[in-house]
C-alpha cells in the first residue's frame, strides 16, 4: 500500500480534528416550518423539534435552538455557515439538494384537501335533469318515438283510417300512442298490428325499445345516485376545476393544480391557507396532511371535512452543510427511531 505523502496526511487529519471538534462543541441548530413539526411557544417542541431532541439525546450532542422565520431563510444560514443543522419538515427535493446535504427521511408524507362541508339545495339535486346531455337524450328519444309511430302509420295506419283517426296527424298520433304502449310493455289492446309488415314494425320496436328504455331508466338512475349525496364538499381532485385553492408556495404543487383548471393562492404555512379557508377566500386548502390533520382535529368536524387523496408524496428530513459527519450521525439515530417505533409515537401525540 502507497505511503501517503506527510502534508496530505497532516491536512486529512486536521480536517478530522476539526469537525470532531465540532460535533464535541455545542451544535447551532436552527428550526423552522408549522406545526404541529414547530410550535411556537416559551418552548420549543413539534414533531420535527422532538425527533431532534431524542437524536441529540442518544447521540450525546449539546445544542442550541435558534427560530427562523422559514424554511428558506434557515437553509440560507446553512449554507453560509451559521447554523450545523435546521430541522423541520423540510421537503427532500434535487433543487434544494444541489448546495445543502439531508439526513435520510424523518416522515414520508403527502397532500389532503380540507374543505367546508357544504349540503345539497333542491336545484343542486335536480340540475342534472336539466343538463344538455340529458335533455339531448330526451329530446333523440321522442324523435325516435315519433319516428317509429310515423313508420307505422305508413305501412298500416294508412290501410285501416278508421281505426287510426282517418287523417294524417292522428294517425300518426296513434302510431306513436301503439309504440309508447309497446315501448313501456303496457298492452292496452285498443291497438295493435295486423298486416305482416306492421307486426315487422312493431316487432322490431319492441326489441329496440327494450334495449333502448333499459339503457335510459339505468343513466336516469345514475344521475339521481350521484345528485343523491347529501352534500357538494369538494374532496376530489377533478372536483378543484375554476376554484381557488389555497396550496404551499411550491412551484410543482402550483403546476399540478394549474394543469387540473384550478386557481391557485400560495401561502406560507398552514395555519395563513386555513384562515383564508375560514374567511371563505378560497374554497379548499391542499397542505400536507399532518398539519392538515392537526388543524381538522382542532376545529368543528361538522364545518370542514378533511380528504385524504395521495397527492403529490414527499418527503421531509433535515438540512447540513455538505460534508459534515452530523448527517451521518443523524442517519444512523433515525434508522433507530423508525425501527424503534418512537417517530410513529412521536406524530400520534401531536395528531391526536
Amino acid at each position: 500500500m502507497p505511503k501517503l505523502p506527510l502534508s496530505i496526511f497532516f491536512i486529512l487529519s486536521l480536517l478530522q480534528l476539526t469537525a470532531q471538534s465540532k460535533l464535541d462543541s455545542t451544535l447551532r441548530v436552527g428550526y423552522a416550518g408549522s406545526e404541529p413539526f414547530v410550535m411556537a411557544g416559551d418552548q420549543a417542541e413539534g414533531i420535527a423539534l422532538n425527533i431532534w431532541k431524542e437524536i441529540a439525546f442518544n447521540a450525546e450532542l449539546d445544542y442550541t435552538f435558534k427560530p427562523y422565520s422559514s424554511i428558506n431563510e434557515g437553509i440560507v444560514a446553512v449554507q453560509s455557515g451559521e447554523l450545523d443543522a435546521l430541522v423541520g419538515p423540510i421537503t427532500i427535493n434535487s433543487q434544494r439538494a444541489v448546495n445543502i446535504a439531508f439526513s435520510q427521511p424523518f416522515f414520508d408524507t403527502e397532500m389532503g384537501i380540507l374543505a367546508p362541508v357544504m349540503e345539497l339545495t333542491l336545484w343542486d339535486r335536480i340540475k342534472p335533469l336539466f343538463s344538455p346531455n340529458f335533455l339531448y337524450a330526451v329530446f333523440g328519444f321522442l324523435m325516435l318515438l315519433t319516428f317509429v309511430g310515423f313508420l307505422f302509420w305508413l305501412v298500416e295506419g294508412r290501410k285501416y283510417p278508421d281505426e287510426y283517426g282517418g287523417k294524417a296527424a292522428q294517425g300518426i298520433g296513434s302510431g306513436i300512442w301503439l309504440a309508447l304502449v309497446t315501448m313501456t310493455t303496457v298492452g292496452y289492446g285498443d291497438m295493435a298490428p295486423r298486416t305482416p309488415l306492421g307486426r315487422f314494425v312493431i316487432g322490431s320496436w319492441m326489441i329496440i325499445s327494450l334495449i333502448m328504455a333499459t339503457s335510459f331508466v339505468a343513466g336516469i338512475a345514475t344521475t339521481l345516485t350521484l345528485t343523491g349525496k347529501s352534500e357538494k364538499t369538494i374532496t376530489q381532485l377533478n372536483q378543484l376545476e375554476n376554484k381557488k385553492i389555497a396550496v404551499p408556495n411550491y412551484k410543482k404543487v402550483i403546476d399540478n393544480f394549474k394543469s387540473i383548471g384550478g386557481i391557485p393562492v400560495t401561502v406560507d404555512n398552514v395555519k395563513e391557507g386555513y384562515q383564508l379557508l375560514f374567511e371563505g377566500e378560497v374554497d379548499a386548502l391542499v397542505y400536507d396532511i399532518v398539519p392538515l390533520e392537526y388543524i381538522a382535529n382542532r376545529t368543528s368536524k361538522t364545518d370542514f371535512r378533511l380528504s385524504k387523496k395521495n397527492i403529490n408524496p414527499q418527503h421531509y428530513g433535515f438540512v447540513f452543510p455538505l460534508n459534515t459527519d452530523l448527517r451521518h450521525i443523524t442517519n444512523i439515530e433515525i434508522l433507530k427511531l423508525k425501527e424503534s417505533g418512537d417517530i410513529d409515537q412521536i406524530i400520534s401525540n401531536f395528531i391526536k
